[in-house]
């Protein structure tokens, strides 16, 4: 019996073997297969100075996001407080045929996982690999640009997992020959045919993906309209601003002064009087024009240097609310909190509920890299024989310190303490939700062995309060509120 079930389980693996490809199939978004001799171009870096209402009926959204996500400061700030918030410790671990957790398949994955995301040999010269964490930021930032990643699994000639690689989603096709079965197929610059991606080796995640449609579309592509009005108001504002909105340099020529001035040649031709009077005009407007704040300017008494809109400068055009609506449009669009792009005007309680929010964004953000993850890496163990699944999963998003959090981490442990004692959870459970790792060899048993609390802090659960919290403390009814005091309304 132990015989045929070691056959079974090599043959149940074995097809996928076959099926698996020497070399990477799919396109990274940097490869030019015109001229892969050639040094990959270099951009002009010039992107700044284009304005996105000069590309907006140009360029299509995926090729705006992506200077968007560069040059615009809204878009910009609104992408990296998502990168920022949703880098979270990862752990990951391999469950059994009976969903368990198996210590020694999750030692290979770990094992596996390192030469996935480090050089090991030195020999093959520069090898360009990104470590876990700066890969998972990677995928984010794909799944934000395009609401989509796709990646496959490269194997080297010896069938032994070499790297992961990420293509661009805007180069995939899909074909559906049957009711809800997809193929992928991809094509780029300077391919005439399609690169068949029906292998097992690659891997599709979605973030939030509409469900009517296979093709993905980024969460961003909203704040495109409203970047753009934004560009074309604040242009107009610019303009008018200088012109009646803040103080403006105004000379005044007395004509009868410089009539009476002028010389007797043409003191008695209209014309030439009016011409001869034109040229002195420009004479004190070209005298004044590259004067210097801190330069004295000397003129003759024909001459009234004044201020236009001085006493008034600024008030007679109020672009607060115009900008406050704009700033509104693109922090919707962005999907975003004021806070986090750093127009948070509100109380501390507000800020605690819009901090709330984006921590929640940047958990979801975190659900399309933990299932591409997923699919990976259990595929990756399968290549080795070992069945089961790998779970992965990313901390939630925390603001604050790691100091002000020791006492909910005290809180916890002894928690999960108590249902070690009893059996509710393994070893194994207990060390990866405190620690993020396998318990060490030689660590003893303890899961069901009913043992008692040693060390550690003395927590007395009667005295902990809801309320520590700033986002807590602004829910606490305040002095003179007309709300009862009950068990269900906490009150500091």
């Amino acid at each position: 019996m132990a015989r045929n079930k070691i056959f079974e389980t090599i043959f149940s693996w074995m097809p996928t073997i076959r099926k698996i490809p020497r070399e990477p199939v799919s396109i990274t978004p940097t490869m030019r297969p015109w001229g892969p001799e050639w040094a990959l171009p270099m951009p002009g870096y010039r992107d700044h100075t284009i304005p996105i209402t000069a590309d907006r009926l140009r360029e299509d959204s995926r090729t705006l996001l992506a200077q968007m996500f560069k040059h615009d400061p809204d878009v910009s700030a609104a992408v990296a407080s998502y990168l920022t918030m949703s880098d979270t410790p990862l752990t990951m671990w391999v469950h059994d045929a009976d969903d368990q957790i198996d210590p020694v398949a999750t030692a290979k994955l770990q094992k596996m996982v390192h030469f996935l995301t480090r050089q090991t040999d030195f020999d093959e010269g520069f090898v360009f690999k990104q470590n876990l964490q700066t890969l998972c930021q990677e995928i984010r930032y794909m799944l934000l640009l395009r609401g989509a990643v796709g990646a496959e699994l490269v194997y080297d000639k010896r069938l032994v997992p070499q790297r992961i690689q990420q293509l661009d989603m805007r180069t995939v096709f899909w074909f559906e020959h049957e009711s809800g079965v997809y193929k992928p197929q991809q094509r780029t610059a300077g391919l005439e045919t399609f690169v068949d991606l029906d292998i097992p080796t690659f891997f599709v995640s979605y973030h939030r993906r509409d469900v009517t449609a296979i093709y993905p579309e980024s969460d961003f592509v909203s704040v495109i309209n409203t970047a753009a009005s934004r560009q074309q108001i604040i242009d107009d504002l610019y303009r008018i601003m200088q012109t009646t909105g803040f103080p403006r340099i105004s000379l005044k020529v007395m004509e009868d002064v410089l009539a009476k001035n002028a010389p007797i040649q043409v003191r008695d031709d209209a014309n030439a009087l009016q011409s001869w009077m034109r040229q002195r005009l420009n004479e004190v407007a070209r005298s004044f024009a590259g004067i210097r704040p801190d330069m004295p300017f000397a003129h003759f008494d024909s001459v009234e240097p004044s201020i236009l809109n001085e006493k008034m400068s600024g008030a007679t055009l109020n672009i607060d609310s115009i900008i406050g609506v704009l700033n509104a449009q693109n922090q919707a669009a962005l999907k975003t909190m004021a806070t986090v792009i750093g127009r948070g005007n509100g109380t501390t309680g507000v800020a605690s509920v819009e901090a709330r929010i984006a921590c929640m964004n940047a958990d979801q953000l975190n659900v399309g890299v933990k299932q591409l993850l997923d699919q990976i890496l259990t595929f990756a163990i399968h290549s080795y024989g070992i069945q089961g699944y790998v779970v992965t999963n990313f901390a939630p998003s925390e603001l604050r310190p790691t100091t002000e959090l020791e006492p909910q981490l005290a809180l916890r442990s002894a928690r999960l303490l108590k249902d070690l004692s009893l059996g509710l959870i393994t070893d194994e459970e207990y060390t990866l939700k405190m620690y993020g790792r396998l318990p060490n060899k030689d660590a003893p048993k303890l899961s069901g062995t009913n043992f008692p609390p040693q060390g550690g802090p003395s927590i007395n659960t009667d005295n902990i309060s809801p309320n520590e919290g700033s986002l807590d403390r602004s829910m606490v009814p305040q002095g003179g509120s007309d709300a009862a005091r009950s068990s269900a309304i906490p009150t500091g």
